[in-house]
């Protein structure tokens, strides 16, 4: 019998590999020869057991797929979810040839900073005419309210670049990153996850670390503010989840060790910058934003949607607080200053500028148009005052007509464009499907200053597109990353993050620094696991009876489970008919498409993504593992989600999974989290929503006319989890009564009714007292009376307990549960959540003025 040819090993194909004619080849010389960096990597591979990039391959997808390396924060509405995706095989270059463009990064980041001060400033760049007006007044990131903050206080801290090698091997400059760049996290976790799978390889090769540059930026930071007493306070501002980028600034806040906070989370108090925490409102010495400069103060900077924290720019005039990025840097993120860099560098350095801009012309001067209009072919034509990696229009893909339509734009308003060579990006090998191909590679790298000046990283991010034509500049372009390997000659030395050891600081046991929105996000979260547990317990149990009996045997004993659900609106109700009856033939056959299906925020799956979306929001408070059991979970259900096999059978299966990952969830909250506010307020979630739940699900038990038959008992005691203890108590003699008590009044129970009331109220001594309040808090006062009340449905001990008092009893406290968890949740969210005050002036000039 023929077998088929074996599947060449990656070392046989990289030894093969030749880059396309036309582009830069990373790989080979002109001469035909393998680089030296690539010759020291094919060795080291051959020489460890890592050569079967199989493998690697899976595992570094899985490592990127538990950590949620994605593009954007959280799956939106539309479905735009990407997965950030790496190839193992990274590009190399040697110290020397890597050195030469650090020093041109470097460079490229003093010339950005001088010339924005200068337009900000002195304005000498347009007093001589090495920039003309027009590109300066005319952008829309040119704010005047940016020339008074003092350069001090808001320094260009961390600067990018976006480079490509042309065909010729020369390197060119597509973009500045001044604002706030990204794709730094990006570089970084790619390197990490490599480190895993290629450690042995990335070991044998003396690659220079990136971790160096980590610290650095650490250190800047520090030293931007100075000394502290109690060490500065530092802060990472971000746009939150909605931001494609969200993974980024989690992964920024987690490695350099800084709260990851949100516009919303600042306030501007007596011109001091405060972060509201549980504690009150906490100075803030510096921020590291994320955000666009639009978005920095609404009442001074031009911003449509009123987002930013007013006040913010006054307070860095008083010198109170540093911005990092400053304000003014987003001004030479356009294009349109490309074609005066040259000579802006020698104006203001005295230097020739070393990494050249792609060659560009701006349209607003006559010369430079008429070779546009006449060269389109050419050319890739942009607007001039939108951040590189906006729009871009290829005349060469144009009708005669759009052509000449384009050409009258350009004349209509000249200042409003720029245009572009078409650069051929160089190409690297990469490892697709199996097979080693070649991949036309962009580069970012970045440097941040700090007071020796700019210091470029060793090493960077790269993106991929495996066809020829154009990438966008933006960190999401191309079909998946690459690492950026810089060959040392010498052993390299190990670096960490973790800070020296300094004066041993005072024993604490509790940390009150807490923001009220990561409490709010934890309240709820802790609410959420247990509104999805609770649920999945009721679909599994309707799911395994319609499953389990047969076809002509009815299962009156879920119709309270099926009620509880739908007035919880997990699924539609008109499943249940006009009576709240269901006919077993039609509840069968739509069943599991009910499930799947809904979309609702309490359904089923919307419970989920509500889950994986507060997770987001507060993986800066949880631990890797309670984040990678989240996010293997997710994963499973968007598999689930795209699968065609929708029966019984395969629900079953899906609850019983999604349950296994609620428990592994609790039990990492309950032994993971140190005892402190974000744990306190998961907690109070936690025990809230259960006894919301149990008052759903017990109050539609007692509505039933079936309440005391025996598989009705049955049923309830599975779905709250309880049945195993009935049985150790009281054998097989199942009644409403026992069944009733150890659901609702047994304090030994966890899944009790009193037994959250218990709970709730120690949990609430431990809150921070509000203030102005009477000396028993208001939502401590619901707690009790609730408790009270559940006691008291017990006679006292020397009194039989009759089923009928107990049972109008325990519906009387389950018709007051709800309005009771509602307005419990409302007076923790006034108090603890919302930061409301009296309303100061920003500025005290403001006083006695009309805005």
């Amino acid at each position: 019998m023929k077998t088929g040819t074996p599947p060449r090993s990656p070392l046989d194909q990289l030894a093969d590999y030749r880059g396309p004619a036309g582009s830069f080849d990373e790989f080979r010389t002109a001469d035909g020869s393998i680089r030296p960096g690539w010759t020291r990597f094919l060795g080291a591979l051959e020489q460890t057991r890592e050569h079967d990039l199989r493998d690697n391959a899976q595992l570094a997808s899985r490592l990127l797929r538990e950590n949620g390396t994605n593009i954007t924060g959280s799956e939106q509405e539309d479905g735009d979810f990407r997965p950030w995706e790496l190839d193992l095989l990274p590009v190399l270059f040697e110290a020397d040839e890597w050195g030469v463009v650090q020093a041109g990064i470097e460079q490229r980041a003093r010339l950005v900073e001088a010339l924005t001060r200068d337009l900000y400033g002195s304005q000498k760049l347009l007093k001589d005419a090495i920039i003309p007006p027009d590109v300066v007044f005319r952008s829309p990131h040119f704010e005047r309210a940016f020339a008074t903050v003092p350069e001090k206080f808001a320094p260009l801290m961390l600067y990018g670049c976006e480079l490509a090698r042309d065909s010729d091997g020369a390197w060119q400059v597509l973009a500045d990153r001044a604002s706030s760049p990204g794709g730094l996290a990006y570089a970084v976790q790619n390197r990490v996850v490599i480190s895993n799978a290629l450690s042995r390889v990335l070991h044998r090769c003396r690659i220079k670390r990136l971790a160096p540059f980590s610290v650095q930026l650490q250190e800047a930071l520090k030293q931007a503010v100075g000394r502290r007493k109690n060490g500065p306070s530092i802060v990472i501002l971000s746009e939150g989840p909605s931001n494609q980028f969200y993974f980024e600034d989690i992964f920024l806040a987690r490695y350099l060790g800084y709260p990851l906070i949100e516009a919303g989370d600042l306030t501007v108090r007596r011109n001091r910058l405060c972060l509201k925490t549980l504690e009150g409102l906490i100075k803030v010495d510096l921020v590291l934003r994320r955000t666009a400069d639009a978005r920095l103060d609404p009442l001074e900077v031009s911003n449509t949607n009123q987002q930013g924290i007013a006040g913010l720019l006054q307070v860095i005039r008083n010198c109170r607080t540093v911005l990092a990025n400053g304000p003014a840097f987003g001004l030479a993120d356009t294009p349109v200053f490309m074609p005066f860099l040259p000579a802006a560098c020698q104006y203001l350095l005295g230097e020739e500028l070393q990494l050249h801009s792609i060659d560009s012309w701006w349209c607003g001067a006559e010369e430079q148009r008429k070779f546009v209009c006449s060269h389109l072919d050419e050319l890739v034509v942009k607007p001039a005052f939108v951040h590189s990696g906006g729009e871009e229009i290829y005349p060469a893909r144009m009708s005669s007509e759009q052509k000449e339509s384009l050409r009258a734009r350009i004349e209509s308003d000249p200042a409003a464009f720029v245009a572009q060579r078409h650069v051929t990006r160089s190409t690297s090998p990469c490892w697709v499907n199996n097979q080693v191909r070649p991949g036309h590679i962009a580069l970012r790298s970045f440097c941040v200053r700090n007071e020796q000046g700019f210091h470029a990283m060793d090493g960077g991010l790269v993106r991929v597109q495996t066809a020829d034509g154009p990438m966008q500049l933006s960190v999401d372009a191309g079909e998946f990353s690459k690492d950026v390997w810089v060959c040392s000659d010498t052993p390299v030395e190990p670096v960490s993050l973790l800070p020296k050891m300094q004066q041993t600081p005072s024993l604490r046991r509790t940390n009150l620094e807490l923001l009220s929105r990561s409490a709010d996000n934890l309240f709820w979260l802790g609410r959420y696991l247990e509104r999805q547990e609770a649920v999945s317990r009721q679909i599994r149990k309707v799911t395994e009876r319609l499953l389990y009996e047969s076809a002509d045997q009815p299962v009156p004993d879920v119709q309270p489970l099926l009620m509880s659900l739908a007035e919880q609106e997990v699924f539609d109700k008109e499943l249940l008919g006009v009576e709240g009856e269901f006919s077993r033939g039609d509840i069968e056959k739509t069943w599991p498409e009910c499930i799947f299906d809904s979309q609702g925020v309490d359904s089923y799956r919307g419970l989920h993504q509500k889950i994986y979306e507060l997770a987001w929001q507060v993986r800066d408070r949880m631990s890797a593992d309670f984040w990678r059991a989240i996010n293997i979970e997710h994963h499973r259900e968007l598999f689930v989600g795209a699968t065609s096999e929708r029966g019984l059978g395969e629900l079953l299966d899906d609850v019983n999974q999604r349950i296994g990952t609620c428990c592994s969830l609790t039990g990492q909250v309950m032994d993971g989290l140190v005892h402190g506010p974000a744990r306190l307020f998961l907690l109070v979630g936690r025990y809230l929503e259960r006894a919301r739940q149990l008052g759903f699900l017990l109050k539609h038990y007692l509505a039933h006319d079936n309440e005391a038959e025996v598989l009705s008992l049955v049923t309830l005691l599975e779905s709250c989890n309880s049945l195993m203890t009935y049985r150790s108590r009281y054998r097989g003699n199942f009644a409403p009564l026992p069944v009733f008590d150890l659901l609702v009044t047994d304090a030994a129970n966890p899944r009790a009714l009193v037994f959250q009331f218990v709970q709730l109220e120690e949990l609430f001594q431990q809150l921070p007292q509000p203030p102005r309040t009477a000396q028993t808090a208001p939502y401590m006062h619901i707690i009790r009376q609730l408790r009270h009340r559940t006691e008291s449905i017990l006679p006292r001990a020397d009194h039989a307990v009759a089923w009928p008092s107990y049972r109008g009893r325990t519906a009387k406290v389950l018709a007051e549960l709800e309005p009771a968890v509602k307005e419990t949740t409302d007076l923790l969210t006034k108090i603890f959540f919302a930061h409301v005050g009296v309303t100061r002036p920003i500025d005290s000039s403001l006083r006695g003025r009309s805005l």
